[in-house]
């Protein structure tokens, strides 16, 4: 999540809709406000995976954790592409980077304290970031700095000794450093996680910390029952920053709501938002757009996550680029977004990276054009087209739909393909067993990806690395060296513009390989009621910014 202006980002108009009756927050604050109290009401549909800021995987609860937990750095609170830059949060400036990229130094602002009290420390930071890269206990999160940071270490839980952890050092009670395997000159996104929120080690009660974390941000938990809900209320040891409005007295969450009874509260005012920003459900998205009042108190931002085929080269006769971009010209991605569910669902995608992440740039290497897909089956030896397998996980409708949309189109070419209903549950060992998908020829994978921080690198890095025997990210098995060498040579270069440049190129080279088939640029349809203030999309979260929200 890196520092960038309207340029860097290269996308930031594409984040908003041209009418202006419909979406508004996705662009600005509606209904701004300053008022101060009240009572925030927020509803899910389920309960929070983990409320431990080292134990969080999901975007929704990345936006939460600001609320009582404040990280090194973190977002500008703004909508559009002003979001996605970097700003101080713990710390007093953004990272300050030396040898080559190589090292990290952050000193945090002197008077900050924890709920109870007591000061925070240097070593609250590297006990955070331990605890939370370094144990068993802890498995939600992603695991971007344990994989970057220098040394070997066993954990806090095994190893108690903190001066065995030399991926980050505390010269003193206000400097943090970390110390990198190799140049990364995203780190500063890597550092907005919550993972480099403080814990004291003395209240670090393992997995039942996220009944209580202890609080550095302006709300503090006042009731957690686990699986039913939480109050949290004002921290009076939180001295007001400029990255939240802290608006309510309280935050009132209730957990497990059916899906169907989220939407009626919301409709009917009895609920302020849906915490995790998940959109109403198809049904409920009718009723909104039908009637031009509720329209207007809807929003339908990007999500970040882009929905795609990708085409495992292991499968033959997919191993063949020609016979990859037959594929790619055959797709109809009007029909798939159809399938998915029309316009508010999302925009058809035509590159790998989303519009919401620093590097993408409009461009459409393939269009859908049948001619020119039969001329690329031709050019790969199958002029009569060919056949394989095509595999969706069976939990998703909208994935179902469209591989029948996806299986249509690329019939028209000749491509006949085979629809194969895998668990969602086992997907990770057999979409993502290279293996199984050879056995099962299965030459078509429908997926999708968002990245953990909005950056070229954090979309493409995941699902172009290491090919693996199982949970395999990089399921389209691309191993292009010219790929890693833009990717690699990004991470060295200081200059934003540049380094956004990079991952446009590495972007453009993924198309050239025509592994990934992009299909749809995710939306959702979010209800605002009347009654809440200060209402943006945040683009690092593709929801609500939940510290921006108020009341009246």
């Amino acid at each position: 999540m890196l520092a960038l202006g309207l340029a860097g980002c290269g996308g930031g108009k594409a984040l908003v809709r041209p009418d202006t009756s419909f979406d508004q927050a996705s662009g600005r604050t509606v209904h701004a406000s300053s008022a101060r109290g009240g009572t925030l009401r927020l509803l899910m549909t389920d309960a929070p995976v983990s409320l431990d800021p080292g134990d969080i995987g999901f975007a929704y609860g990345a936006d939460l954790a600001r609320l009582y937990a404040r990280s090194l750095v973190t977002y500008a609170p703004a909508p559009g592409a002003a979001g996605l830059r970097v700003v101080p949060d713990l710390a007093e400036t953004l990272g300050r980077p030396s040898d080559g990229g190589r090292t990290w130094t952050y000193r945090l602002r002197s008077g900050l304290t924890f709920e109870d009290g007591t000061p925070v420390r240097a070593r609250d930071v590297k006990y955070a970031v331990a605890r939370s890269n370094y144990s068993a206990e802890l498995t939600k999160a992603p695991r971007d700095l344990r994989d970057l940071l220098s040394g070997t270490y066993w954990g806090p839980y095994l190893d108690p000794d903190l001066d065995h952890f030399t991926g980050v050092t505390t010269p003193d009670d206000r400097t943090v450093v970390f110390h990198l395997k190799r140049p990364f000159a995203d780190f500063d996104h890597l550092a907005a996680s919550p993972q480099t929120a403080p814990v004291p080690r003395a209240k670090d009660t393992k997995l039942h910390y996220e009944r209580h974390p202890l609080a550095t941000g302006p709300y503090r938990f006042e009731r957690h029952v686990v699986g039913s809900g939480f109050t949290l209320v004002r921290n009076p040891k939180w001295k007001r920053d400029p990255n939240r409005a802290a608006l309510p007295d309280r935050i009132e969450v209730t957990e497990k709501v059916p899906a169907a009874d989220v939407d009626a509260r919301l409709l009917a005012g009895t609920a302020d938002a849906d915490l995790t920003g998940a959109g109403v459900l198809p049904k409920t998205r009718a009723s909104i757009l039908a009637s031009p009042e509720r329209r207007a108190r809807a929003d339908d931002p990007l999500t970040g996550l882009v929905r795609y085929a990708v085409l495992p080269l292991g499968v033959k006769p997919l191993d063949d680029v020609h016979c990859r971009r037959a594929v790619q010209y055959a797709t109809d991605r009007a029909a798939v977004r159809a399938a998915y569910g029309g316009p508010a669902a999302g925009d058809p995608a035509t590159t790998a990276l989303p519009p919401t992440v620093e590097g993408y740039r409009k461009t459409e290497r393939y269009t859908h054009d049948l001619s020119r897909a039969r001329q690329e089956l031709r050019a790969c030896g199958r002029p009569a087209g060919f056949s394989t397998g095509l595999a969706v996980r069976d939990d998703r409708p909208g994935d179902i739909a469209a591989a029948d949309a996806l299986s249509r189109s690329l019939g028209a070419a000749g491509i006949q393909v085979r629809i194969t209903k895998l668990s969602a549950f086992h997907w990770g060992s057999t979409a993502g067993s290279p293996a199984y998908v050879h056995d099962h020829h299965l030459g078509v994978v429908i997926d999708a990806w968002a990245a953990d921080y909005p950056t070229g690198y954090g979309f493409l890095a995941p699902i172009t690395g290491d090919v693996t025997k199982t949970g395999n990210q990089n399921v389209m098995e691309l191993r292009d060296p010219a790929v890693k060498r833009i990717l690699t040579g990004g991470l060295k270069t200081t200059d934003p513009a540049r380094r956004a440049a990079a991952w446009s190129a590495a972007d453009r080279q993924v198309m050239e390989d025509a592994a990934l088939v992009p299909l749809l640029a995710q939306r959702t349809v979010l209800y605002r009621p009347d009654s809440l203030r200060g209402v943006y999309v945040h683009p690092a979260y593709g929801m609500y910014d939940l510290a921006a929200l108020g009341t009246g």
